[in-house]
């Protein structure tokens, strides 16, 4: 028994740990401020009209910021498209510069989904009934 509260303390300590370095402190300003949902994807910075876009991790040091589409140049893109004759219906952001990193964020969409179903399911099979 003696053992078995230590490792529950171990293990809660472990979790406390992890808690206060590793997951993101909130901000009252970040909460309430509306111009600090710039981290959002897709919001478009009110001063430069740049998008902001997802990128992955690995391309960090390659990421220009400056390169990513502004909404004025998006606009000339959905202006300046022209239909093709296969009369497929083709969204509007993959008329864009837009479209690879919006087919990331869907990507990362989809694994998240799929992650949280398999998530699910685990609870389900260690569910505790008392």
């Amino acid at each position: 028994a003696e053992y078995s509260r230590a490792r529950k303390q171990k293990n809660n300590a472990i979790k406390e740990v992890v808690l206060q370095l590793c997951y993101p402190r909130l901000d009252v300003n970040v909460t309430k401020g509306l111009n600090h949902l710039l981290k959002s994807p897709f919001s478009v910075h009110p001063k430069t009209g740049r998008v902001c876009i997802p990128f992955l991790a690995k391309d960090v040091d390659t990421f220009d910021p400056f390169t990513v589409p502004t909404l004025e140049q998006i606009i000339e893109e959905m202006g300046s498209w022209k239909e093709g004759e296969e009369g497929a219906k083709i969204p509007d952001y993959a008329k864009t510069s837009l479209k690879p990193s919006v087919e990331l964020f869907k990507k990362f969409a989809e694994e998240c989904h799929s992650k949280s179903g398999a998530v699910k399911e685990e609870n389900k099979e260690n569910k505790m009934d008392w």
